[in-house]
């Protein structure tokens, strides 16, 4: 379900933490988002992102460092990419809609070949943005009305957001031998994302509304490491880490509740004195490619990201009520980004993706057409009803041109999973999400003088 950012009690008076009630400004949901090794460029997603073991172009910092050593031209690339994702959730008691769509600038890069005595390879500068929160929300809640017997909405709920987790990386890749590739990159994780919720808080005939900001800005470095091996010249077999860190976060939030009488309050960790900080994780993924024929490619990937390590700090909570009238409160740790109050019970799990896709080019005279289509698994990170994470499922398809220098490329990603949920009181619901993105990229190579 979506992961809603709770607290309790704080644990500096010494209290007991006992499970809060979910507060609609720290709804983040990172369903179908939290495979931190895929990167990015339409060329990868439409073979449905199987690009491991064969990033060879300017998109490979983000794939594989070790693919940086295939360039040997200077290039500079941009994707952007937009889309929505829904979902629905359904109980005896009544629906939950929720609609987010948003578009963003996605990937920037500019690399340069070099040549060092017998090393080979090349060196890249790019940016990022891991995961995007960039877009509107709206949440429209309907349940029965007992007295009446009649179907009721709420007044929507909407969340505006901008920004994300984002990455600036200085990378290098090289030939090692006749069939050994090797890469690195050192990463600058920076930014978080701003958001903004409305929500209408009425129950029983009394009027009510809440407006509530949330600021959360982090930063951190990591590093990721990659190989590609060519034991034969069609095929490749690719390996990369990206390391587990520890980001400092910088968390500011107010709220203002027009009740009777209207209150305001707001707070932030410096305000009260607490250090906020995420752990978060390790990934990994190994991929095979195999070109059977000069125009054909088939790849296949398997990452896993080690999402039950994840975990933050100090995370807060504002209350209702006059200023003055209620503190923070605090828990000393939750999962992220489930952040389940009992963790226990709903543990939070790594997620797992399995990928695979295949690329035909079709040659007319001097312009060549690229062809692709994939298909992936994608294992989430948070609990279904039956104690183990849901696998949601996608397709990609994509298409490009490629005339002289210039590679222009767009896919399309589909994903979709329904799965059966079990809140912490125990109600059932049944749970259907669906996700379409489109990417578009372009790569150029500058000629030789």
């Amino acid at each position: 379900m979506s992961a809603a950012l709770l607290s309790a009690a704080s644990s500096v008076t010494g209290q007991t933490p006992s499970p809060p009630p979910q507060i609609g400004q720290d709804e983040l949901d990172l369903q179908s988002r939290a495979n931190v090794v895929q990167g990015s460029g339409a060329r990868a997603l439409g073979m449905g992102g199987a690009f491991l073991a064969r990033a060879d172009d300017a998109t490979a910092a983000s794939w594989n460092p070790a693919g940086l050593s295939y360039l040997r031209l200077p290039e500079v690339s941009f994707v952007y990419s937009g889309g929505r994702l829904d979902s629905l959730e359904v109980t005896s008691a009544g629906r939950k809609e929720d609609k987010r769509h948003g578009h963003t600038p996605d990937f920037f890069a500019a690399a340069y070949p070099f040549e060092l005595g017998r090393v080979i390879g090349s060196a890249q500068i790019s940016f990022q943005r891991i995961i995007s929160f960039q877009g509107d929300r709206t949440i429209t809640e309907t349940f029965l009305d007992t007295a009446s017997g009649q179907a009721v909405s709420n007044p929507p709920s909407v969340v505006t957001s901008e920004g994300g987790y984002d990455v600036v990386t200085f990378g290098s890749g090289v030939a090692v031998g006749g069939n050994l590739r090797a890469g690195a990159t050192v990463n600058r994780w920076f930014n978080g994302y701003h958001q903004t919720l409305d929500r209408d808080t009425a129950r029983g005939g009394v009027p009510g509304h809440t407006t509530q900001e949330f600021d959360y800005d982090f930063s951190a470095w990591n590093f990721n490491l990659g190989l590609i091996w060519s034991p034969h010249a069609d095929l490749n077999l690719g390996v990369v880490y990206k390391s587990a860190f520890t980001a400092d976060v910088q968390l500011n939030k107010s709220r203002t509740d027009i009740t009777v009488p209207p209150s305001t309050n707001q707070a932030s960790n410096t305000s009260l004195g607490i250090p906020i900080t995420l752990d978060f994780p390790a990934a990994i993924g190994v991929g095979a490619s195999w070109r059977p024929r000069s125009r054909l490619t088939v790849s296949v990937d398997y990452t896993r990201t080690a999402w039950s390590k994840g975990e933050i700090h100090n995370f807060f909570i504002l209350p209702a009520g006059a200023p003055g009238t209620g503190t923070p409160t605090i828990y000393p740790s939750l999962p992220y980004p489930s952040l389940e109050t009992d963790p226990t019970a709903r543990p939070q799990h790594d997620t797992v993706q399995v990928r695979g896709g295949a690329e035909f080019v079709l040659i007319f005279g001097r312009v060549k057409v690229p062809v692709r289509a994939g298909a992936f698994s994608d294992r989430q990170y948070f609990q279904a009803s039956d104690g183990t994470p849901p696998h949601f499922t996608g397709l990609t398809a994509g298409t490009g041109v490629v005339i002289g220098p210039v590679l222009a490329d767009v896919a399309f990603i589909r994903e979709r999973g329904d799965y059966t949920a079990l809140d912490a009181n125990s109600v059932r619901s049944a749970v259907s999400v669906s996700s379409n993105r489109f990417v578009g990229s372009v790569i150029f190579r500058f000629p030789r003088h």
